[in-house]
C-alpha cells in the first residue's frame, strides 16, 4: 500500500520583498502544500496565530511575524468566505499592544482585519485529556470559540528550546499562568501536548526576517527571503529546523512531537515541494555558541556536563541580557549552578541554583526550578535573591 507523503512547500521572495511579493509567495507555498484546509469555508472563524512575543530590537529583527504574511494569509482566507481573526498573548511581562504598534500590525486593523491582544481576553480553564504536563489549561476563550486556527510562526532559534517554529508558537494562546505552569512541569514534552490541543489546521512558516543566536529576541537578523507551508506542523518544524541547521533528534520539543506520534515524523514521510531543500539551507548559529559562556564573567559558572541545552541555553540567554542592560558587574561574588555538580569550596558561597535537574541542590543555595525555568525567574534570582 502506498501511503501519500506530507507535503512541505518552501518558496523563495525576492530581497526585502514588498506586500505583493509577500502575497504571491505566501499564495503559492500554500498552493503547493494542498492549498486552504476544507476546514476554511464561507461562515466559519479563523484564528491567524502570529509570533508576537516581545517588542523587537527593529521590525526586521527576525523576532516577531511579518505583518504582510498575515496579511496575505487574511486575504486568502477571506476570499474563501471565512472571516479571519489575527490574534496572540505576547511573552509574560510584555505589553501586546505595543508589540502590535510596533510592527505596524495597526495598519492591518486600519484595513479591516481584526488584530486582537489576547491578555485582554477572557481565560478559561479546560482539560487536556491525556496530557502530562498540563492536563488542565487556562486557555483565552477566543481560541475556544473559533472554527480553525492557521499557525504563524517566525523561523528563528530559541535561547530554551533551540528553535522556536510552528510547534512552539502556539504557546501564546496560554493564559501567562498555564505558561508558568508549563515551565515548571516540562515545556519539551508540554508543548507538543499542546499543539494536539489546539490542532491547527494549517502552518504558515514566515522565513524572510529570520533569527540566530541568542533567539528569540536578542538573537541576530537574517535576511532569508522564504515562505514555508504544511498542513502537518510536526514535519514543517522538521523541515524548518534542517534548513536552519538541526536534526530532528537535535530538538528536545520535535523529539517529543515524534515520540507522541503527533505528524510525520520521518523524513521518508515529507515531501518538500517548491524550492528544494538544499537550495534554501543556511546553518544558524545557536544560543549556546555564543561567546558569552567563553568570556571572562564575573560570577562563576558551575555546569555539569549532563546539564541540558535548555538549561545551558537559558543561562547563556540570561547573561547576553543582563550584558545589554549593564548588569554583568552586579553578579560579582554569585555562583550560577546547572545540572548536579559538586560544588566546589572556590565557588563563591551565593548560589543560584538553576532547573529541575539541580533539585538535589536546592538547600545549598537559592533555587529557581523550571525545565528550563523562564529567563526572567533566573534574572529576579540573581539581582534581588541575596
Amino acid at each position: 500500500m502506498v501511503v501519500d507523503k506530507v507535503k512541505v512547500s518552501i518558496i523563495k521572495t525576492p530581497p526585502r520583498p514588498v506586500r505583493g511579493q509577500i502575497r504571491r509567495a505566501v499564495t503559492r507555498a500554500i498552493e503547493l502544500c494542498g492549498g486552504l484546509p476544507p476546514v476554511i469555508k464561507p461562515g466559519v472563524t479563523v484564528l491567524l496565530k502570529p509570533n508576537l512575543v516581545d517588542v523587537p530590537k527593529s521590525r526586521e529583527s527576525g523576532a516577531i511575524t511579518h505583518p504582510e504574511v498575515c496579511r496575505a494569509v487574511a486575504e486568502l482566507v477571506r476570499e474563501a468566505g471565512a472571516s479571519p481573526m489575527i490574534a496572540d498573548s505576547a511573552g509574560i511581562g510584555t505589553d501586546t499592544e505595543e508589540v502590535i504598534k510596533f510592527m505596524g500590525y495597526q495598519e492591518l486593523r486600519e484595513a479591516g482585519f481584526p488584530v486582537k491582544d489576547l491578555k485582554k481576553d477572557k481565560e478559561l480553564i479546560v482539560r487536556n485529556p491525556g496530557a502530562r504536563v498540563l492536563p488542565r489549561l487556562k486557555v483565552y476563550e477566543t481560541a475556544l470559540k473559533v472554527d480553525a486556527i492557521i499557525n504563524l510562526p517566525v523561523l528563528k532559534t530559541h535561547d530554551q528550546t533551540e528553535i522556536t517554529l510552528g510547534l512552539k508558537n502556539l504557546k501564546g494562546l496560554l493564559a501567562d499562568h498555564s505558561k508558568k505552569r508549563m515551565h515548571r512541569r516540562g515545556v519539551f514534552e508540554g508543548v507538543p501536548e499542546l499543539t494536539s490541543f489546539f490542532n491547527p489546521c494549517l502552518t504558515v512558516l514566515d522565513g524572510i526576517y529570520c533569527q540566530e543566536g541568542v533567539g528569540p529576541v536578542f538573537g541576530d537578523p537574517v535576511e532569508m527571503d522564504l515562505i514555508a507551508a504544511s498542513t502537518d506542523p510536526l514535519a514543517l518544524d522538521i523541515i524548518g529546523g534542517l534548513i536552519i541547521g538541526y536534526r530532528p533528534e537535535e530538538v528536545p520539543i520535535t523529539r517529543s512531537a515524534i515520540r507522541l506520534g503527533l505528524g510525520a515524523g520521518r523524513l521518508s514521510e515529507i515531501e518538500v515541494v517548491g524550492a528544494s531543500l538544499e537550495s534554501v539551507r543556511r546553518r544558524f548559529k545557536r544560543c549556546s555558541e555564543t561567546e558569552i559562556l567563553g568570556r571572562e564573567l564575573p560570577c562563576r559558572l558551575r555546569m555539569a556536563e549532563e546539564t541540558c541545552t535548555g538549561c545551558r541555553n537559558t543561562v547563556a540567554a540570561v547573561l547576553v541580557e543582563m550584558s545589554e542592560l549593564g548588569l554583568l558587574s552586579s553578579l560579582e561574588g554569585i555562583t550560577i549552578v546547572t545540572g548536579c555538580p559538586e560544588i566546589r569550596p572556590e565557588d563563591p558561597p551565593r548560589r543560584v541554583i538553576v532547573g529541575r535537574c539541580a533539585r538535589p541542590l536546592r538547600s545549598q543555595g537559592i533555587y529557581v526550578d523550571g525545565c528550563p525555568p523562564e529567563n526572567s525567574w533566573l534574572i529576579e534570582a540573581l539581582l534581588t535573591g541575596f
